[in-house]
């Protein structure tokens, strides 16, 4: 299982192109990861993964997640 980093990044990154608007369930995650305090760095802003385990868990995410945020 990936670390915290990796699976905040990923989340960031799934819920960020994939939430349905600010009522969504993505929306709430993508909240609650800025109430965790996290941030993410300018590369993965700008759709540049920040190591493979962050990559492979947000495929993971889209493949069984993305019709329900």
């Amino acid at each position: 299982m990936s670390d915290r980093f990796d699976l905040y990044g990923a989340l960031w990154a799934f819920c960020s192109h994939y939430h349905s608007g600010k009522s969504s369930r993505g929306y709430r995650i993508l909240s609650r990861l800025v109430l965790a305090g996290y941030r993410p760095g300018l590369g993965l802003q700008s759709g540049r993964f920040e190591s493979p385990e962050q990559r492979a868990t947000f495929r993971h995410l889209i493949r069984h997640y993305r019709n329900r945020v």
